[in-house]
Parts: C-alpha cells; sequence; structure tokens
C-alpha cells in the first residue's frame, strides 16, 4: 500500500498543513510509503523544518491506479473529493468539520457528497468534537479520531515570560480589531507588547510563545486549535474562543474560555488576567505552568503516533478484505 496525501500549495503557515506533512514522515518512518501530493511542479512548504517525500499531481496521473493505494484529500476540497483519482480508495482527512460543506448547494435533492462514495474508506478526523459532529451527519461512516501530537523539543514551558500578548492576527481580525481597541483606551496595554504572530517560521512561533504571558484565542469555527494549544504548551495562558473544537483544552483551571462574539466579556477579561498578573504575578505564572503540563501530557507525539498507525492498520486490513471479495466475485 501506498499512501498519497494531497495537500494544497500555500506556503503561509498553517498547522493543518504542517501535520499532513508530519503524517506522511510517520508512515514512512514505520514502513509505509507516503508522500505529499502538490499541484504545482517544485513546489514545497519550506516555512517549517522537513525532508517529507513530495510529489506532483501531474506525475502521479499514471501510478496512482490501484487498489493498495489510498489517496488521502483533505476536508476543504468538499464535494469535489470524489473527483480526484476516480475509483481509487480514499480516505478524508477532516481537520475542521465546520468546513466540511464548504462548495456545497442548498438544494435539498442533492444528496451527492463524497462522505458516502464507496471509494471513501475512512475519515481522520482531530477532536471529539468533529468526531461527534460527522458521526452525527453520517453515522455508518468509517471514522477514526486522532490526537495532534504537539512537539515538545519546539513548544514547551519557559519562565522567561515577559509582558507580551501574542495572537494570529488572520484569525477573526474584526473582533481581534475590537478587543485590542477596547484595552487601549481603557489604557490597559502601556506596560504591555503586543506581538502577532505573522510571517514566523515554526521555530520562531515556539521562541515567541516561550516568551509571551498571554495569548489571545481568536479561531471561530477550528477543528481542534493548534495555536492556542502550541501556546498553552509554552505557559502562556490563553483568553479567548475555543472555536468549539478546543473544548476539550479550554479547561477553566488554567485558561480563560470566551463565548465567540461577546467582545466585551473577552475584553474585561484579558483586563482582568492583566490586572491579576500587576497584584498576583505567581498565580499568572502558576495557571500556565499548568496549562503546559495538561496539553504536554495529553496531545504527545506517541500518542499521535499511535492513532496514526492503529487507523492504517485497520485501512490495510479493509483494502485487504475488499480485494480479496472482489476476486471471489470474478
Amino acid at each position: 500500500m501506498k499512501v498519497f496525501v494531497l495537500c494544497i500549495d500555500d506556503n503561509q503557515p498553517h498547522g493543518g498543513i504542517r501535520k499532513l506533512y508530519h503524517h506522511v514522515d510517520l508512515l514512512n518512518q514505520h514502513g509505509i510509503g507516503a508522500e505529499i501530493v502538490h499541484e504545482k511542479k517544485g513546489f514545497r512548504c519550506t516555512w517549517f523544518e522537513n525532508r517529507t517525500p513530495v510529489s506532483y499531481a501531474h506525475d502521479n496521473r499514471s501510478t496512482l491506479p490501484g487498489e493498495q493505494n489510498v489517496l488521502v484529500v483533505p476536508e476543504i476540497y468538499g464535494p469535489h473529493i470524489s473527483q480526484f483519482g476516480p475509483a481509487i480508495p480514499k480516505v478524508i482527512f477532516n481537520q475542521n468539520c465546520y468546513y466540511t460543506f464548504m462548495q456545497y448547494s442548498m438544494d435539498k435533492n442533492d444528496l451527492n457528497t463524497p462522505y458516502l462514495s464507496r471509494d471513501v474508506v475512512g475519515a481522520i478526523t482531530v477532536s471529539k468534537d468533529s468526531m461527534e459532529y460527522l458521526k452525527a451527519v453520517f453515522p455508518a461512516l468509517n471514522v477514526h479520531r486522532l490526537h495532534y501530537g504537539i512537539d515538545e523539543s519546539l513548544f514547551h514551558y519557559s519562565d522567561r515570560k515577559r509582558r507580551k500578548i501574542a495572537f494570529m492576527p488572520r484569525k477573526n481580525e474584526h473582533d481581534l480589531l475590537q478587543v485590542i481597541n477596547i484595552l487601549k483606551f481603557r489604557g490597559l496595554l502601556a506596560d504591555w507588547d503586543l506581538v502577532p504572530i505573522e510571517n514566523k517560521n515554526e521555530k520562531q512561533v515556539a521562541e515567541l510563545l516561550q516568551e509571551a504571558m498571554l495569548f489571545l484565542s481568536f479561531g471561530h469555527p477550528e477543528g481542534f486549535g493548534l495555536p492556542p494549544a502550541e501556546a498553552m504548551a509554552c505557559g502562556a495562558v490563553v483568553v479567548g474562543y475555543h472555536g468549539m473544537g478546543g473544548r476539550e483544552f479550554f479547561l477553566p483551571e488554567f485558561s480563560y474560555p470566551i463565548t465567540n462574539g461577546d467582545i466585551i466579556i473577552f475584553a474585561r477579561t484579558v483586563e482582568h488576567v492583566i490586572q491579576l498578573q500587576a497584584s498576583n504575578p505567581d498565580e499568572i505564572r502558576n495557571k500556565g505552568r499548568k496549562a503546559s503540563e495538561f496539553i504536554l501530557k495529553t496531545y504527545t507525539r506517541s500518542r499521535e503516533e499511535s492513532d496514526i498507525l492503529s487507523f492504517w492498520k485497520s485501512i490495510s486490513e479493509l483494502l485487504g478484505t475488499r480485494t480479496l471479495s472482489q476476486s471471489k466475485r470474478v
């Protein structure tokens, strides 16, 4: 069996793309041939270190066919997933269940979906929330949940905290703009640095998060929410949206979950944390330490590896059964 993982040609930092590359790396480490498939000849992601095997869609058109080859397609391709490699076994890698129906119509009689296609032999998703979503819509779908693993060599607790507030400017920018300006006009940011996470490689992001005392999360909706999870791993106190997928780790013992769109409560909560840091810095530091311990204990690389290998073992067995049953019919 060889696994081809389709990936968009985008060299901007996206945790989901990095996870596709990592998925391929793990399969190859365990003797399952796998490649990332890009469209543009010569393209590969360079914002994080990798030596991941990459091939290109045009070159693969003659090698994809075969019952023992599997094409992995991200959920963002919506109803068009079945058009890639017709009749080739496919796995949908759904990293954000809230993107499942992108590009679908509202015609009640249009029931075409790759999730019910015979070519789709399984789906992978990345949170309890996404698992429940997909099972509610497609109860017969062969769906497995994998736990993202946080790279502890990069994202780990640090005591070298500064009065820095980190955030992802591309996540719900309108909400971010409101919260920052409310804090600014209330005179709360004079002693704090605002640090947008953009145009940085993976190592630089980790170093930034290790210095940040606070991380503002504006991601919604999210299949999981890697940025706040990585911020917590670095010991930053996270305030903001869990995006649904992050409910499983946005725990009140060490973070401050905010209802999506509740701008005033968001700003008041950040104000509370800023004041708490001034009056009781040890409490903020302890929250950051607890967050880091929880994330790094729950979302380990070994757990992610085990989940991935378990899934592909089941797919290999399924394809073996399907091939055998088809040969008997012949």
